[in-house]
């Protein structure tokens, strides 16, 4: 099983930073990005393993269950290369490999979708929407530019971190207080979505209201439309249900004429 030392070196880690993007472009019900895991580990493993029976053990071997939050697999594929070479070499066994990504999906998961998809990605759309609003049309593109800032960041950043500390999450954790951010950047979503209230008189969309109504009257029905919906999440109501019922509502009200 010895390699004599064989490392992977940073072309070949470059080359599964790379094939980490694809993480989920072969996805399951049953094995997950199991399959996407193992492609971006292959470059790897075949530097670890130049025989092809070898190398194709270790490659099922990773097509076994995976799934965790896509952006912070970065860190366990990184570790998990570390480990793979720990093992080439005669020190590591596949159980100890397994219990690392074992340990790390779930917590990993959990802490990554309240970052990204809870905290992150809703700043970066209440900032471009505000921008929108005072007439700055390149929203949009400061969106993306918000989000890929921190996205390609992170996922590039953390697979060397995790390869470096061989899979070490408190490290992580200390190095990269993820919940802190998390609640910086609801709070600002906060301010930002209460600002957006406060400046719908000045947006001059495609659409406005056919009837009267003051300024103040349509800042008051924003707030109480959000005060609504975030009611109706907390007593367990579907995002995707109300996001349909306001669109349905929207829809009911142009019928009728009351926006045009």
């Amino acid at each position: 099983m010895g390699n004599n030392g064989r490392r992977v070196g940073i072309g070949v880690l470059l080359r599964v930073l790379v094939r980490a993007f694809l993480l989920q472009a072969s996805w399951s019900f049953e094995r997950m990005q199991s399959l996407g895991f193992a492609w971006a580990l292959a470059p790897a493993l075949r530097r670890l393993y130049p025989d092809d029976a070898a190398f194709d053990e270790r490659l099922r071997y990773h097509a076994e269950y995976f799934n965790t939050q896509p952006y912070l697999a970065s860190f366990i594929i990184g570790a998990v290369v570390r480990q793979e070479e720990s093992r080439a070499a005669g020190n590591t066994t596949g159980d100890d490999i397994q219990a690392l990504k074992e340990s790390l999906m779930g917590p990993l998961g959990a802490l990554g979708d309240s970052f990204f998809w809870g905290s992150l990605k809703p700043l970066a759309a209440v900032i471009a929407a505000a921008m929108i609003i005072v007439g700055w049309l390149w929203g949009p593109l400061l969106y993306l530019l918000l989000y890929n800032f921190w996205h390609l960041g992170l996922r590039t950043g953390l697979l060397f971190w995790g390869y470096a500390s061989s899979g070490d999450a408190v490290a992580l954790i200390t190095g990269f207080n993820f919940t802190t951010w998390a609640r910086l950047f609801k709070a600002v979503s906060l301010a930002v979505a209460g600002a957006i209230v406060g400046m719908m008189p000045l947006w001059s969309a495609e659409f406005r209201l056919e009837v009267p109504a003051s300024a103040q009257g349509i800042a008051l029905l924003g707030a109480a439309s959000t005060i609504l919906m975030l009611v109706l999440m907390r007593r367990g109501g579907s995002p995707i249900h109300l996001m349909l019922g306001l669109a349905a509502f929207c829809l009911a009200l142009a019928y009728l004429g009351v926006i045009g």
